[in-house]
């Protein structure tokens, strides 16, 4: 027996429950649990925060719908009747039209995109034309329409793409291996021959429990699963650059280029994937900004952004984070840290302005608009170098900074 709705469909545990093989109950925690958890939510039942921790309360108001039900006993076990009942009043027919998913109901109906996923990514969709969530929402269904994403999953699901013939079997076999990510991009050459990526985000993200660290502060800053995704549709969105490929003695990348092909030859990390990585994580995070700032009601944010605080929200990240950790840095970064701040800012000028090139929107106005402010700050990183010494702006335009997290 197998769940039918779309909501629970694909969800091995809960497919042992329904045959009887499983019984859920205190203390399991996992994802499954929380797919009890959101369809009790949705018919009633629960009102709790979404977890994924089967504790009192999820269990009374297991109860309350057995008891509801009239199964028997109304113990807080969810077993064959209590998950069959439940799939029984999430069940929408087809489950590929669950108004619930909106237009991605399709997707998540044949196990492509995560169902908690498509609760969160599908209302992008309809939100103003001119947004950036809206913006990221369409590219998002226009990925999976044409087949460019193959998939946005959980990775404990991430067997759900299993069938799926483009993907080589090498990176089938590592999918769910995320390590210390919250959520990756997997760009691939399929077996059809085309780009293609791929999305799988850590189950602990999409239960509200991963907390990202800033290392040399410890200060903590819980992941939002919305931002999370957005962030991660950027680098699919920028999928074909190739500046993990740029030469170490591009002039225009590298502020010391010996020593970007010393590090290379010497590591057998290339210095331009270090290089990669900052870029793709600046415009990443510089994009999440837009939209946490138009989820707090500030849906201009981008037009007032001042340059020379986007470059000191660049300095942030190249010389106050741990590099290796956030950009798997062979050494360039640090020797250029050693060196003092006209070398760090000298440096952040040249990759802020090739992060400039880089896609943030689809709406040409705003597209213009981050490309310029890239651009600018830029241009002011580079007067930060040539006088350094002054008291800097406070940052901001890319999301998280350290104003952003806990103590």
């Amino acid at each position: 027996m197998v769940m039918r709705s779309a909501r629970l469909s694909g969800d091995l545990v809960l497919d042992k429950c329904h045959a009887g093989v499983h019984r859920m109950m205190q203390p399991e925690q996992n994802l499954s649990v929380m797919r009890v958890q959101a369809g009790l939510r949705e018919l009633g039942f629960f009102d709790a925060d979404l977890d994924g921790i089967f504790g009192p309360l999820t269990g009374q108001a297991v109860s309350n719908f057995k008891e509801f039900h009239a199964l028997s006993p109304t113990d807080p076990v969810v077993g064959a009747g209590t998950s069959g009942a439940l799939d029984e009043d999430l069940f929408f027919d087809p489950p590929s039209l669950d108004p619930a998913f909106g237009e991605v109901a399709g997707f998540v109906a044949r196990h492509v995109v995560e169902p908690f996923v498509g609760l969160v990514l599908s209302p992008l969709i309809d939100a103003p034309l001119n947004s950036q969530r809206h913006d990221t929402g369409t590219f998002m269904l226009a990925a999976l329409n044409s087949g460019f994403l193959v998939g946005i999953v959980a990775a404990s699901r991430a067997g759900d793409l299993g069938s799926d013939a483009r993907i080589p079997a090498d990176l089938r076999a590592r999918l769910a291996d995320l390590g210390p990510a919250a959520g990756q991009t997997n760009q691939f050459i399929g077996t059809d021959g085309r780009l293609h990526e791929v999305v799988v985000v850590d189950d602990l993200t999409i239960r509200g429990k991963r907390v990202l660290v800033h290392h040399p502060t410890g200060r903590k800053l819980r992941v939002d699963l919305l931002e999370l995704l957005c962030h991660e549709l950027v680098h699919a969105r920028n999928a074909g650059l190739n500046f993990a490929l740029t030469p170490a003695f591009d002039a225009d990348t590298f502020l010391d280029t010996g020593l970007a092909q010393t590090l290379s030859d010497a590591t057998g990390h290339h210095t331009a994937r270090v290089f990669n990585q900052f870029v793709e994580e600046m415009s990443a995070r510089h994009v999440t900004w837009i939209i946490q700032r138009e989820r707090a009601g500030d849906p201009f944010a981008l037009d007032f952004l001042q340059p020379e605080r986007l470059a000191q929200a660049a300095h942030f990240y190249f010389a106050e984070t741990d590099p290796e950790f956030m950009f798997s840095d062979n050494g360039y970064m640090q020797a250029i840290r050693a060196r003092g701040p006209a070398a760090v800012f000298g440096q952040i000028a040249l990759w802020l302005r090739q992060a400039s090139r880089m896609t943030f929107s689809g709406n040409p106005t705003r597209q213009q608009a981050s490309a310029r402010v890239f651009r600018d700050a830029a241009d002011s990183a580079e007067r930060t170098a040539l006088t350094p010494g002054a008291a800097p702006p406070p940052s901001d335009g890319l999301f998280p900074l350290l104003h952003d997290m806990d103590p």
